[in-house]
């Protein structure tokens, strides 16, 4: 419920914005409804050990998980890179979406072991699922990014969230200690952080 809560006010100003690009500012209002854990890595950073790109270290700054962030961008980086929110949030997208590839694989696995209970199979199976329903709503996402659509973005990435959320709940409503739940919360931050980044795609 507090996703959709999330989505609904989130949805609300949306609609609200009159500008014909994307505009996600970073809100605190991801940290009200939201409850993926941050870890001690995740915490604001003040001193970086590696020289990194001012602009870069301010996009980052402004997410809710800025060192998941500076991780998952800074790979791409090189001198000649255009560093500008819409990069970074194309970039944040393309990590996500390799990271619950491997999530679909773990939970695969794990659901082929014969020692696996049936009533974590069970379970397994509706991830499974809902995994496979993030990856179908990869293009739709990238349109959304390059046609500048903040509705269609915004209800894109909580739609993502939804499915991580339902994998995460059906785990937690039978009482078992989900095997992939590491995988999840991290999908949860980075989805986070896409939103929390400013998208001008008049730039």
């Amino acid at each position: 419920m507090k996703h959709l809560i999330l989505f609904l006010i989130l949805f609300s100003f949306s609609r609200s914005t009159t500008s014909s690009s994307i505009s996600l500012a970073p809100s605190s209002l991801h940290a009200q409804f939201f409850s993926f854990p941050k870890p001690e890595e995740d915490q604001p950073f003040s001193m970086l050990p590696v020289d990194v790109d001012p602009r870069l270290q301010q996009l980052c700054e402004g997410t809710e998980y800025p060192i998941k962030c500076l991780t998952t961008t800074i790979s791409f980086l090189d001198d000649k890179a255009v560093v500008d929110p819409v990069s970074i949030v194309k970039e944040e997208v393309d990590v996500f979406y390799g990271k619950v590839k491997e999530a679909l694989h773990k939970a695969s696995k794990r659901l082929s072991n014969r020692s696996t209970s049936r009533f974590v199979t069970n379970r397994l199976k509706s991830c499974i699922d809902d995994y496979k329903t993030i990856l179908k709503n990869k293009q739709k996402i990238i349109d959304a990014i390059a046609m500048g659509d903040t509705n269609k973005l915004i209800k894109d990435l909580i739609s993502n969230v939804d499915n991580i959320y339902a994998c995460e709940d059906e785990f937690k409503e039978a009482n078992i200690k989900s095997p992939i739940k590491e995988m999840d919360s991290l999908l949860g931050r980075m989805i986070i952080n896409s939103l929390s980044i400013g998208v001008d795609t008049s730039v």
